[in-house]
């Protein structure tokens, strides 16, 4: 895999492609997205190579004005951020994935790239398309995505390909998607190639559905028959055991945010809806709260985003599970109206247990498999009843 990404960094910077396709996860850039990112821009390079040879004589080209397409995965966080993101920081180091070998976001300027030349986007693990890139829109070709689709934000062409399914991990979907297309290429298996993707892929599934547990209640049929398919390929001598192993790791890598302070933690893992900032926590709201001025930086928080709303959501996954949240405006109104949402909800109920806080609306959520991705349709409500 170091060959491909040295190979199209170096093509990138140079600007001596044809085509460019990037490949976009979401603005959380968490171990979901970044390895369904990194994974099918490695396929989707993969297979070109392999398919291009069909129509082209290699030993015949001349090399030094021969201009080809590329593929590359894009994290969509700043490239001093990466540490911050401690999961992905754990998991990339452990398969050898070197920070200079990935591409982040302040590395290129999208709209130039744009203007440029012929540029694709494919997203993963998304498909509303933040403020600051609503620009690519009509650049998307395909879209990968295990969240329910939301129509009122759909401003891509027609002929875009789609892959929505509601999953525990769009890893799933992005496994299914190569076998799919690797079945009809019938050149050879991606997974023989580079097996690091396979590797990659299970754990984030494992990850993802917390290996399967019934408490999270995250995991489908689909997310099972992925796991059991990689399996097959990577041959671990005790699939039970490899398991956890491997959700334990990354569960403890993505817990250590000890010497993270209240302003990073922030910026670790958070999605923007409209002027609402939602920052999910590996720990819970209350010991967020209990951090050094930890109230001054969500009011930063709030500021620079240009956000009126912060809903933060915790968890806690080193004993039994457990998640709670808070809402916090300088506009009491907004949270009377936010809180009184959240809590009627039915689709799903969130079964929100408000507790005293003098200077939030702070809740214990006992709807323990209630993850952000359950937060949206609610947030979209609260902000159309604001407008």
């Amino acid at each position: 895999m170091e060959d491909y990404l040295n190979y199209t960094l170096n093509v990138l910077k140079s600007r001596n492609y044809v085509n460019l396709t990037i490949v976009l996860g979401n603005e959380s850039c968490d171990l979901d997205s970044a390895v369904s990112s990194l994974v099918y821009a490695t396929f989707l390079h993969w297979q070109h190579q392999k398919m291009k040879c069909k129509v082209c004589t290699r030993n015949k080209r001349d090399e030094s004005t021969y201009k080809d397409d590329i593929f590359v995965s894009l994290l969509d966080v700043d490239r001093q951020d990466l540490p911050l993101k401690t999961e992905v920081a754990f998991c990339f180091k452990g398969h050898g994935l070197r920070e200079n070998f990935l591409l982040f976001r302040d590395d290129i300027d999208l709209k130039n790239l744009v203007e440029e030349g012929k540029i694709n986007i494919v997203l993963v693990d998304h498909h509303v398309l933040s403020k600051k890139y609503e620009f690519l829109s009509p650049y998307v070709t395909e879209i990968i995505d295990h969240r329910p689709i939301d129509r009122n934000n759909w401003s891509y062409k027609d002929d875009v390909r789609s892959t929505i399914e509601i999953v525990g991990s769009c890893c799933t979907l992005v496994t299914q998607r190569i076998q799919d297309l690797s079945a009809l290429m019938n050149r050879g298996d991606f997974f023989d190639d580079y097996e690091m993707c396979a590797d990659l892929l299970h754990s984030v599934i494992l990850l993802d559905t917390v290996n399967f547990s019934k408490e999270v209640n995250k995991a489908t049929p689909h997310d099972k028959d992925k796991v059991e398919f990689l399996e097959n390929i990577l041959k671990p001598s005790d699939c039970m055991e490899e398991r956890k192993l491997k959700v334990q790791r990354l569960v403890e890598a993505r817990s250590d945010v000890e010497l993270l302070n209240a302003a990073q933690l922030l910026r670790k893992d958070v999605k923007i809806l409209g002027d609402v900032l939602i920052p999910s926590f590996p720990i819970l709201v209350e010991v967020y709260l209990r951090k050094p001025e930890a109230l001054k930086a969500v009011s930063e928080a709030l500021s620079q985003r240009n956000c009126t709303v912060a809903l933060l959501l915790g968890m806690d996954l080193t004993g039994v599970l457990r998640r709670d949240g808070a809402i916090i405006s300088d506009d009491a109104e907004k949270v009377e109206l936010f809180s009184k949402i959240l809590q009627e909800w039915s689709s799903p109920c969130l079964q929100l247990s408000p507790e005293e806080n003098s200077d939030c609306f702070f809740f214990k959520q006992l709807n323990l498999s209630a993850s952000r991705k359950q937060y949206i349709a609610p947030v979209n409500e609260f902000l159309n009843n604001c407008n």
